[in-house]
């Protein structure tokens, strides 16, 4: 499926505006100071940063990645944290979904899956709960 980054990026943020707007408010106030970022694939150095066992396991079909300190991490002492950040890549989204009936979908569904990894959860407690 061919879509421009334009378009792709705003699919990711209306999705992630409406997600977020859903949770209890307890959640949503945390959830509403990560930044949702697009880019057409992962950089080198968010590769490297999954580890060499997941960099083959990914290796040009990961569909989105969070970066920060999940909140069971953060200590009293974190105070200077850089911005918790989600990013979607547009070309894997692009290259498994046929339509964007499709596409909505899978956005919808990785925003929760990364905001699970925000929330503290890891890949089998998201697996646990359908969210992998």
């Amino acid at each position: 499926m061919n879509i421009p980054k334009k378009r792709f990026e705003n699919l990711v943020l209306g999705a992630a505006a409406r997600i977020v707007a859903s949770l209890p408010p307890e959640l949503r106030a945390r959830a509403e100071e990560v930044v949702f970022v697009v880019a057409d694939r992962p950089a080198p150095e968010q590769m490297e940063s999954l580890g060499d066992d997941k960099n083959d396991e990914y290796a040009g079909d990961l569909l989105g990645l969070y970066e920060g300190t999940s909140l069971v991490d953060r200590s009293i002492d974190d105070t200077l944290l850089a911005p918790d950040r989600i990013t979607l890549f547009r070309i894997p989204f692009a290259e498994m979904c046929a339509n964007e009936r499709e596409l909505r979908e899978e956005i919808r569904l990785t925003i929760i899956h990364e905001l699970g990894h925000f929330f503290g959860f890891e890949e089998g407690d998201l697996e646990e709960r359908g969210l992998a």
